[in-house]
């Protein structure tokens, strides 16, 4: 088992080899760390890739809305500002539209990694407790 006196200042690398191999307690504390790092890493991928695409989506949007000032201040007439307006919205309905299958799949990807990571974590955990403790 577990060696729980602390001599002085010994560090947490001295506790730890203290710990016998046969342990059960030995693998299993450290193994939801390495899961947990593990979806972490999966989670921070995805949420990069995220932000990612929704810096560029708003950089279009900002250019769609710098093009349609432009286009409003260059009208002369009531129909060219709704010509206009009806081209700007359309445009937006079809880029929002475009973006959310992008940050769907993005997110689906994300979860369905995690999902694994956490997946394997748990067979792993469940083969542990499984394993005969050695004397």
């Amino acid at each position: 088992m577990l060696s729980r006196s602390y001599i002085g200042s010994r560090s947490v690398s001295d506790a730890i080899s203290t710990m016998r191999a046969d342990t059960p307690l030995a693998p299993s504390l450290w193994n939801p760390l390495a899961a947990t790092l593990n979806a972490n890493r999966w989670a921070r991928e995805g949420f990069g890739s995220l932000g990612n695409e929704w810096q560029s989506f708003m950089g279009r949007q900002l250019q769609q809305n710098y093009a349609l000032i432009q286009r409003l201040s260059q009208s002369r007439t009531s129909n060219q500002v709704v010509s206009a307006y009806t081209d700007f919205w359309q445009q937006v309905a079809e880029s929002c539209g475009k973006e959310f299958i992008a940050v769907t799949k993005l997110m689906t990807g994300m979860t369905t990694k995690m999902v694994m990571a956490t997946q394997m974590l748990s067979e792993e955990q469940r083969r542990e407790r499984a394993r005969p403790i050695s004397t």
